[in-house]
């Protein structure tokens, strides 16, 4: 296919070679992304050197977006005909590939700003052009000025304040990189460790009391038992074949087998010693026989929760990512390996954001494979409790990334994300400035600063919930306490139809108590989280002994087990996966017990507080499993 493409582009350069005319940029460039200034933490220390290599990137724009409402309602909402009727990866491919113009047009332009035919090559996809050159051209072919930037602990990477393209080349980019971004990963001339951007959920180390499996303390202490009599979850579970339930974990983040049967031996009734997820290693994924929390904590909760609940249905473990820790795997490196159109969709892996295989196999733990691509089938659920701040990179990167979930749901895959455990602020408790600036860590002033995955309109964003102090499992659940689950508004995204009447009833009976100098009060923008499950005090095992965990990184493989136990069901009865949910969850509020009492914080404030119907601290509330099962068991 690729030499297919590139000896299509050869005939064009022949064809237009006597009418090319090399030269500067025109009048008619016009800005295509821009800065204001420098992140936080960034400080401008010199120009880039002409001869400097750097490989651009143009992202092309991708065809039938503007129609991703109207295809995933005819496939997901409960009233449409064609739900579960699922498209092929074929059907994505040819429905959201870029136009032959956007391609001919780009390579035609860049031809005129004398870039050899021999330095473009296509993706297979036509989704992006890739460009083999240097600082020199690199500011010619973009109008702009590129500089080294430092950060505080010494990382150097190049960049620009704004870039242009000519106006009737615009319409067909979605984004060039790299040009404006400051990342740690991204166009960095000097190298260091970089620590991944994990909701890492708060724990303490208890003693295991003598009924582990008894309900009289599930309001300080969450085991299996309390969530199956919390939820009606059943006692016992089915092996469905064709059902199926991933989790995803990146490294340096991985699970120890001996912790597990520490945990099924004192926790569950029913699951054996030994019992393992199928593990799918992708792009060197590995288990780390590091111990403690750090290294153990995401994936021994996420498995002792999916596992126990959904047993002996199997649960897929996507291992994502080597020991070479500057260049970290990605969402993006998860995606092209469960799905070989994502590869496609992508034009392979990003140097820019993504890991880069294969890595140089005298660094410790290093994949030197090639980059997988759609190594693995992609499970009917994934659950998955990383993210990043929505702001953190370009907003076309990011938009691209939540299209990808889009294209996942409208092939029957359910996507779960946990909202977050910073309230309305972001990771590590920043903020906003005015300008967009992320604020110090644990500011108490700022803009609210929306989670992404989170905000995309296209997951299941999972908020957190809690049982009351000293209350029993028939209590009803209020907003988690012990943290702040994360919730809000995006900055990016636009208001989903299926939430559209949810959020002008919020507003039309709640205050929530801020202007706009605050959050995105628009009323036409995503709110999220959708759901709320238990996220307080999870017992785990670790390191042989027990602690217990909190943050909606606990939430999201619960609800991803509930999800899982009725795609089994469904099955069963001849029907298939649900898929994308929220068109449903929306349209069936009453699956819900609506969480009324508790708020969130951040920023100096106490965030939003729950009220009747949806809200921002716990979204449409905390879902019942026999309620939640006779809606999803009467859809087609």
């Amino acid at each position: 296919m690729l030499n297919m493409i590139r000896e299509t582009l050869l005939l064009l350069a022949a064809l237009l070679c006597p009418y090319l005319a090399f030269g500067q940029p025109t009048s008619d460039y016009e800005i295509h992304e821009k800065r204001s200034n420098a992140p936080v933490h960034w400080t401008k220390i010199s120009e880039a050197s002409g001869d400097s290599p750097i490989d651009l990137r143009f992202a092309l724009k991708q065809s039938n977006l503007e129609n991703a409402e109207k295809y995933m309602h005819e496939v997901s909402h409960p009233e449409s005909k064609n739900f579960g009727r699922f498209w092929t990866p074929q059907e994505v491919i040819s429905t959201f590939a870029p136009s032959q113009e956007a391609v001919s047009d780009t390579v035609q332009w860049l031809l005129r700003m004398g870039v050899p035919l021999k330095r473009i090559t296509p993706s297979a996809g036509r989704n992006w052009i890739r460009v083999e050159s240097n600082i020199a051209e690199a500011e010619k072919i973009l109008d702009t000025t590129y500089s080294v930037y430092q950060d505080d602990e010494g990382t150097a990477l190049i960049a620009c304040e704004s870039y242009s393209i000519p106006a009737t080349i615009r319409q067909h980019i979605d984004f060039v990189s790299p040009t404006i971004q400051f990342d740690p990963s991204i166009g960095t001339t000097t190298k260091r460790a970089i620590k991944r951007e994990a909701m890492r959920p708060k724990f303490k180390t208890i003693t295991m009391g003598s009924e582990p499996l008894s309900l009289h303390n599930c309001s300080q202490l969450t085991t299996p038992s309390c969530l199956r009599a919390i939820y009606g979850i059943p006692e016992t579970g089915e092996a469905v074949d064709g059902n199926s339930y991933g989790v995803v974990e990146f490294a340096p983040q991985s699970y120890n087998q001996v912790d597990l049967n520490g945990f099924f031996s004192t926790y569950t009734r029913n699951v054996p010693n030994d019992t393992a997820p199928i593990f799918n290693g992708i792009d060197g994924g590995y288990l780390s026989d590091e111990t403690g929390s750090g290294t153990r904590g995401e994936s021994n909760l996420d498995l002792c929760y999916a596992m126990s609940l959904v047993h002996p249905q199997n649960v897929t473990l996507y291992q994502v990512g080597d020991g070479v820790f500057f260049n970290p795997a990605t969402n993006n490196n998860f995606l092209d390996a469960i799905d070989g159109t994502y590869c496609t969709f992508e034009g392979g892996d990003d140097p820019v954001w993504d890991g880069i295989y294969p890595h140089d196999a005298s660094l410790p733990n290093a994949y030197t494979g090639e980059p997988m691509c759609g190594t693995y089938n992609a499970t009917h659920v994934i659950s998955v409790s990383y993210g990043r701040n929505e702001g953190d990179r370009p907003a076309s990167y990011t938009s691209r990334e939540c299209m990808e979930y889009m294209k996942l749901g409208l092939m029957g895959v359910t996507m779960l994300f946990s909202s977050g455990d910073t309230g309305v602020a972001g990771l590590s408790g920043r903020c906003l400035l005015d300008n967009g600036v992320p604020t110090p860590v644990g500011a108490s002033y700022g803009r609210f600063n929306p989670l992404f995955p989170a905000s995309c309109p296209w997951i299941t964003s999972v908020g957190g919930s809690a049982l009351p102090a000293n209350g029993s499992v028939r209590s009803r659940p209020v907003v988690a306490y012990e943290f702040s689950p994360g919730g809000g508004f995006s900055n990016l995204f636009a208001l989903p139809d299926y939430q559209a009447s949810t959020i002008a009833s919020y507003y039309a009976t709640h205050d929530p108590g801020y202007n706009a100098s605050r959050y995105n009060n628009s009323q036409a923008v995503r709110g999220f989280p959708d759901v709320a499950v238990a996220s307080q005090d999870f017992i785990t095992g670790i390191d042989g002994g027990f602690q217990a965990f909190t943050g909606t990184s606990a939430a999201a493989p619960t609800f991803g087990a509930m999800i899982t136990l009725i795609n089994g069901e469904r099955i069963k009865a001849g029907k298939g996966p649900v898929g994308f949910l929220n068109q449903v969850l929306y349209a069936h509020p009453e699956i819900f017990d609506d969480i009324i009492e508790g708020h969130q914080s951040g920023c100096g404030t106490e965030g939003f507080h729950a009220v009747g119907g949806w809200d921002p601290a716990s979204g449409l509330g905390s879902p019942k499993f026999m309620r939640l099962k006779e809606v999803l068991m009467s859809l087609p």
